[in-house]
Parts: C-alpha cells; sequence; structure tokens
C-alpha cells in the first residue's frame, strides 16, 4: 500500500482509497478509515470461497420475509484468487449487493450477541400506493451469524470508529457502534451513502441503516441522519 497516495496496485489495476491514511494502522484504524487498500490484501489472503462462506454465514446473501414482503437477495460474486476484482468484492464494491434489510438484521445480530431478527413493520408502511398494515407475528423470526468471539470483536471495532473517527459529540451520550460506506453505481453517477449500526445499551436496543442514494460520503451524509433519527427515536 502507497502511503503516499493511499492506492495498492494489483497486477497493473490500482485500488485506491479515499485519502492517504498514514503508516502503521493496525486493523481497528483501517476498519475506521475506511483503508480499501489494507482491506483488499486482506480479502486476497483469504481468497475468494473463504469470502463467500463469511458473506454467507452473516445472511448477507439470503431474502427475509418481512410481514409477507421477500426482500431482494444479496450478491456476492467470488472473483479470480489474487485479482484486483477480488480485492475490490472484499471492499464492499465490484458486484457486490446487499438489501438493506439483510444488513439491518446483521447490525442487529452484532448487538444481540450473534442472533439476527428479521425486521417487522410497524405502524403502516406504503408501498406503491398500498397501506399495508403491521401485522406482528407471534415469536421472533431469527436466525444464528457469527460467533461469540466474532460478534464482540465487531462491537469494540465499530464503537472505536465512532470514538475515533465519525465523532461522538453529534450522537450525545448514546453508544453507537457503527460503519459508514461509500458504494459505487458507476455511470458518471454520485456513489450511494451508507451508515449503519446500533446503540450498545440494553435501554434503548436499536439497529439502524441509513441508505441515500447518490449521497456521496457515507458518514458526513448518511451518519448526520442516522445521528437525527436517533436521537428522536431515543427522545424522553
Amino acid at each position: 500500500l502507497d502511503k503516499v497516495t493511499g492506492s495498492l496496485e494489483v497486477g497493473g489495476d490500482v485500488i485506491t482509497c479515499p485519502y492517504a491514511h498514514g503508516a502503521d494502522m493496525d486493523i481497528n484504524q483501517c476498519l475506521a478509515c475506511s483503508c480499501n487498500g489494507a482491506y483488499a490484501t486482506l480479502a486476497m489472503e483469504l481468497g475468494g470461497s473463504t469470502l463467500a462462506k463469511y458473506v454467507e454465514q452473516a445472511g448477507l446473501l439470503d431474502s427475509l420475509n418481512v410481514n409477507g414482503i421477500s426482500t431482494a437477495s444479496g450478491s456476492f460474486v467470488a472473483e479470480e484468487d489474487g485479482s484486483a476484482y477480488l480485492g475490490w468484492s472484499g471492499v464492499g464494491q465490484d458486484k457486490d449487493l446487499v438489501n438493506p434489510c439483510s444488513l439491518l438484521a446483521f447490525m442487529g445480530s452484532i448487538a444481540n450477541e450473534g442472533e439476527a431478527v428479521v425486521p417487522n413493520l410497524v405502524g403502516s408502511e406504503t408501498i406503491g400506493g398500498t397501506s399495508l398494515p403491521a401485522a406482528l407475528p407471534d415469536g421472533k423470526d431469527t436466525y444464528e451469524t457469527y460467533s461469540a468471539e466474532t460478534w464482540q470483536r465487531l462491537k469494540e471495532m465499530m464503537r472505536n470508529n465512532v470514538v475515533t473517527e465519525y465523532g461522538q459529540s453529534q450522537f450525545g451520550d448514546r453508544a453507537v457502534c457503527a460503519k459508514s460506506g461509500t458504494a459505487e453505481v458507476g455511470g458518471g453517477a454520485e456513489p450511494h451513502a451508507w451508515f449503519a449500526g446500533f446503540i450498545d445499551d440494553p435501554d434503548h436496543p436499536l439497529a439502524f441503516v441509513v441508505l441515500v442514494e447518490n449521497g456521496s460520503a457515507g458518514a458526513r451524509v448518511a451518519g448526520s441522519v442516522a445521528a437525527q433519527v436517533l436521537a428522536q427515536a431515543t427522545a424522553e
């Protein structure tokens, strides 16, 4: 990884970072700074089949049944081992696709000791002019994702993201754990801005996903939306 330009050359192709982050960062700093070069390197070391296994284990490829509505499935293509395309897929670009509902359930699983809960509609939602009542089913539709060691480590790293990079001040005293995302869409359009996470507090057990289409920077744009919504959701 070029410490000056923040880029990584792989077989004549270049994987770029949002900016040059500096030298000698540990994995916590790499996640907080969204170091594409570092995570592309890890992806290429792990290989496509291993990445695919963990994406599937996280539930990010599944279609969920949300009050009778089937969500779109996610997509992950295990590109050729050692290629820049594999590196980009490990970053979350290339052909990767994720449904916000699946990502929301995964965020909840990190907060909920590895148990993901399928979201339910609350109140009512209007889709295509049709009002859908919130018919909450008996019991919870749940599934397991990662091990205790993994979800605990992810929780610590996502908390570090907020404290060291995104700014705790915008969330007040809420123990928010989060990760930003900037998803390239091609065609010269601005990338989509993502911000996903949860509040690590049993009194406010809330997970969230914010997606701003063509919103550009995830933490700056989608993060500010999350901060406002969480402030309202946890107001006394």
